[in-house]
């Protein structure tokens, strides 16, 4: 038998009856069968929109169904083991028909087959991956390729795409987005290729020539909201465009807070409404957590924003987060596992006299481990001053022989102790919404929180005039 895997989505929306029919529920059914599929769990997401539901799948029928409500148009993703399989899913209303799809589970260079409803769209976004990896290839080698070189790639790409999509049935309003979204594409490649280059030969200081087409991306409009909605490239696009306007207001600035910058950024550079909405609180989600001045960044986000649910959202991590401030006692951890044994508390740290520097970390985590050498000289630095290092690791607990390795490997020292639970379920993480990793987090002798977010030993002087100025008013105190 061969291992494929069926997966048929029925659409139904239901009116109140009467002299005038009005949407009482809408909402789309889901459902499906998978051969040679051993998994609990179907995973569909949309990347834009932030929908993500895991469907739970019957191992014995081999059968799964499910009700997705508050269902938007757009594209999806739907995860069966390691493959994903893109969809453009139109709204309920629309989708009286079903959708079958006919995929290998396993072998991925075979190509899905669709049947039914935007069976056209679907084929297309199939053959549209498979011929872009084909033209583009290893991005690595794409962008060492010289000036001339590279902007013919482009080009080619760009124009057996258009190709591609004219020939594919493509509905018309579906069509003259994806156009769009092509050029989108093509012009982030050309916004992209200068740094990428400098990474590829580690050259900092190169820069494209004047005649470099620099143009193609900064012509393209902030204010398409239906681009916006439609275009992941087009979002990219434009974040990379907003990133660089706010970090070139750095040299204006020596307390420079880029979260707070960016949204004063897109304040002033956006002005369609949903694209600011969704800009602001897709940053303000994370970055509200990250930034050096609370207050001053809700009072903007609050200012900027007009969506009432994503105010709501972010006043509530704002009410969460203001009980990590400056001052606040600091949430607390019980008997972690301590890499030279027996467990340790926070509260077996604290009332010593001395200044507790937390760094959460993951062996997992490449950004972590670039901190470890330069950790490890402020240890050095400050190993007979009033201040404790303490990394604690929230990897999980299969990971606990790779930690001990980590930590002989390179020779980490300082109290090493092991969470055994992400920082997703760790409550002394979820306590300090921390949403990335690294983070570093700085406790006074007594407990209380000195900085929710401290420097990172990469900010060098940074950390050094806090850590130096805290414990010379610790001298002068005693």
């Amino acid at each position: 038998m061969n291992k494929l895997f069926v997966l048929a989505l029925s659409f139904t929306f239901l009116v109140s009856c009467g002299d005038k029919e009005e949407p009482k529920d809408e909402y789309l059914v889901l459902s499906g069968k998978v051969e040679n599929f051993r998994k609990r769990k179907i995973e569909i997401t949309n990347d834009y929109n932030g929908f993500k539901k895991d469907i739970s799948f019957d191992r014995k029928s081999k059968t799964f169904s499910d009700t997705l409500r508050n269902f938007e148009a757009g594209h999806y993703s739907i995860k069966v083991g390691r493959r994903n399989v893109n969809l453009y899913l139109s709204t309920a209303k629309d989708l009286q028909e079903s959708l079958e799809i006919i995929v290998d589970a396993k072998k991925r260079t075979e190509d899905p087959v669709f049947k039914g409803k935007n069976a056209a769209i679907n084929a297309y976004l199939a053959e549209r991956e498979k011929k872009a990896a084909l033209l583009l290839g290893n991005i690595r080698k794409l962008y060492a390729l010289n000036e001339d070189e590279f902007l013919s790639k482009m080009d080619e790409f760009k124009s057996n795409l258009e190709d591609l999509a004219a020939s594919s049935n493509l509905p018309a309003d579906y069509l003259a987005n994806e156009k769009n979204n092509i050029h989108y594409q093509f012009a982030l490649g050309i916004k992209n290729y200068q740094n990428f280059h400098r990474i590829v030969y580690g050259d900092d200081d190169f820069v494209v020539s004047d005649n470099f087409p620099n143009d193609i991306p900064n012509k393209v409009s902030f204010d398409s909201n239906s681009d916006y909605a439609f275009s992941n490239w087009y979002r990219d696009l434009i974040k990379r465009r907003l990133d660089d306007k706010t970090n070139a207001k750095k040299k204006e600035n020596e307390d420079f807070d880029f979260d707070l910058a960016y949204l004063e950024t897109v304040q002033t550079e956006v002005n369609d409404t949903l694209v600011k909405n969704h800009l602001i609180h897709s940053a303000a989600t994370e970055s509200i957590t990250y930034t050096s001045n609370l207050n001053e960044y809700f009072k903007k986000y609050m200012n900027y924003s007009t969506n009432k649910e994503n105010k709501k959202e972010i006043q509530d991590l704002y009410n969460k987060l203001k009980l990590t401030a400056k001052g606040q006692p600091s949430p607390k951890f019980e008997k972690l596992d301590n890499y030279k044994g027996g467990k340790t508390s926070l509260d077996d740290l604290t009332g010593k006299g001395k200044y507790i520097y937390i760094d959460v970390w993951a062996t997992w985590c490449g950004f972590c481990k670039k901190e470890i050498p330069l950790l490890k000289r402020f240890e050095q630095q400050f190993h007979d001053k009033n201040i404790e290092f303490v990394s604690l690791s929230v990897d999980k607990p299969v990971n606990k022989e790779k930690w001990k390795k980590t930590i002989v490997d390179r020779e980490m020292g300082g109290v090493q102790l092991f969470a055994g639970k992400t920082e997703k379920d760790f409550q002394f993480t979820k306590d300090y919404l921390i949403k990335g990793l690294p983070r570093f987090i700085l406790i006074d002798p007594d407990g209380n929180i000195v900085s929710a977010n401290a420097p990172r030993p990469s900010d060098g002087d940074k950390l050094v005039t806090l850590l130096e100025e805290l414990l010379e008013e610790g001298e002068h105190s005693m």
